[in-house]
């Protein structure tokens, strides 16, 4: 956890060969300038060191304590995300976590090929040349809140059907929810004799992969529909 114990959720956007720092955004917890730079060469080192060793796509995922680095690679340049959160993220968040990665990778290749081929040769990159990119960022972190809030609640009824929720009331809900819509306040309509499993299930899903709803701002239940 960061030094005022809050999450913290930083996306670095850096160049593959000189390791300079071109975009840091924050989602979660404060901005700390002063490190930015210092904390994009060590990981551009590290990503140098594993290729040099003979790891030639470099480094992937690195994690010590709360805190991880994932690493996605693009052509020039490579993103990192960086999570300091005391609890695991979670398997089934996984895919979530490299395609917003890899979105923000690609998005910032295609936006800016012509200034990387020109700051690789000059080796010098204008900081203020990628400003804007943080409006991308954004976007793209906003269709993944939505996609993220379909699979919480894809999750929710998976792990209702396991604790023995009859399909015949989950399964419409999965295609309403696959359609876009909000099936929360639905679940109140599933009969009272399932009403102990679908608690566990929703407090289940809520606890495993808690960084990843707080990260893309995911609203979760504690909805008890018949209290």
């Amino acid at each position: 956890m960061s030094a005022a114990g809050e999450p913290r959720v930083e996306i670095y956007i850096i160049t593959k060969d000189e390791g300079s720092n071109l975009v840091k955004f924050d989602i979660l917890g404060e901005k700390n300038e002063e490190k930015d730079q210092l904390i994009s060469g060590f990981l551009c080192a590290l990503n140098n060191f594993a290729s040099d060793v003979g790891f030639p796509a470099g480094v992937s995922l690195i994690r010590s304590g709360s805190l991880e680095a994932r690493y996605t690679a693009g052509k020039q340049i490579f993103t990192v995300l960086i999570i300091d959160y005391a609890m695991p993220l979670g398997a089934m968040t996984e895919p979530v976590l490299s395609g917003f990665a890899s979105e923000i990778t690609e998005r910032f290749e295609a936006l800016y090929e012509k200034e990387l081929a020109a700051g690789k040769k000059a080796r010098f990159f204008k900081g203020a040349t990628f400003d804007g990119f943080n409006a991308e960022i954004q976007a793209i972190l906003e269709k993944y809140m939505q996609e993220t809030f379909e699979l919480y609640q894809k999750l929710v009824l998976i792990e209702a059907m396991y604790a023995q929720v009859p399909q015949k009331w989950c399964l419409p809900l999965m295609e309403k929810a696959s359609s876009g819509e909000n099936i929360i306040p639905m679940l109140g309509d599933i009969p009272k004799q399932y009403q102990g499993q679908l608690t566990k299930a929703i407090t289940k899903v809520n606890e495993s992969a808690a960084p990843v709803w707080e990260i893309f701002q995911v609203p979760t239940t504690d909805f008890q529909p018949f209290e």
